[in-house]
């Protein structure tokens, strides 16, 4: 039940519906507050009986973005691809009405624009999205995205950085990005990693970093080979704070912009990885390289060391 109380020439509804805490709001007019005293009212007594046909596929996406992925470790990624989402996806629907068509046709037109791969981020968000909407909001009871085949992952990247294209991308770069670059290439840690790392987890007389926060999410120490060493020595500076002053999307969107201005195509700041891999493999045995890159199955070696043909035969 709605009532309605004259304040300092404002009108505040407040709205009562058991088992819910009493809802206000206040208006300048009489008739903006009941509008939204009916509407209110609608909402709550449908929740009570547990039927959520006015919550608005937008509104839901919105409140997980601004609630849940917001903390997570991916925040600026996952965020970003929601926005996108949101401004391309037709989402002023009721939630429920999302259903195995919707998300057919919404991988489609994906895939007439992307490749399989990010379309496949996509439904892994949605996936995450819609199970939160099932089992902490209550609001559906199946997740949509269970009945939709989702769409194939990448192939399998085996793109290595030769050198020449390294010594020519490095002339595009920041000093910033130039050594963080050249330290993915010399450890074959990722972008986040290294734009994370700070001063007091960086032992230059041991010649290992140490990184908290990784994308599986253990502890691990990275040994630094000397060019690794002298990179970080000429940035030392100072003793505290952050290593670099670049950002991860601040960095990606850096390099991918040098990268194009160098006219070099083909590759992504993450091949970088690929390279220190295939580099680093000739250097250390399988079981050392696996607890350098983090890796707990050595099978994800061969995912990352990629040499030629005729590099192999150069060794025979």
């Amino acid at each position: 039940m709605a009532t309605f109380q004259k304040r300092n020439g404002r009108i505040t509804a407040t709205v009562r519906i058991k088992p819910h805490k009493p809802k206000s709001k206040t208006f300048d007019t009489l008739r903006d507050a009941k509008k939204w005293a009916q509407e209110t009212e609608v909402e709550l007594k449908n929740e009570k009986q547990l039927i959520f046909d006015h919550v608005i596929l937008k509104d839901a996406m919105e409140e997980y973005r601004d609630t849940i992925s917001i903390k997570k470790r991916g925040a600026d990624r996952e965020i970003s691809r929601i926005n996108y989402i949101l401004k391309h996806m037709r989402c002023d629907i009721p939630l429920i009405n999302v259903d195995k068509e919707f998300l057919v046709n919404w991988r489609e037109w994906r895939l007439e624009n992307v490749s399989s791969g990010t379309a496949r981020r996509d439904f892994v968000l949605l996936a995450g999205f819609f199970t939160w909407c099932v089992e902490t909001k209550l609001w559906l009871r199946r997740n949509p995205v269970r009945d939709v085949q989702m769409p194939k992952d990448s192939d399998h990247r085996e793109r290595v950085i030769s050198q020449d294209e390294i010594d020519k991308l490095c002339e595009y770069l920041s000093p910033d990005l130039k050594d963080i670059f050249l330290l993915a290439i010399e450890t074959g840690m990722r972008q986040a990693e290294i734009c994370g790392m700070t001063w007091d987890r960086v032992y230059l007389e041991k010649r290992y970093v140490k990184l908290l926060i990784t994308k599986n999410g253990r502890p691990r120490e990275v040994p630094l080979s000397q060019k690794a060493v002298d990179i970080l020595s000429g940035r030392q500076k100072k003793k505290s704070g952050s290593v670099f002053n670049l950002s991860p999307l601040a960095a990606s969107t850096e390099f991918m912009k040098a990268r194009i201005s160098a006219e070099l195509y083909g590759f992504t700041f993450h091949d970088s990885r690929h390279t220190a891999a295939t580099r680093i493999a000739l250097k250390l045995p399988l079981l050392d390289l696996c607890k350098m890159f983090g890796w707990s199955n050595p099978k994800r070696a061969m995912t990352y060391y990629n040499p030629t043909a005729s590099e192999i035969a150069s060794r025979l």
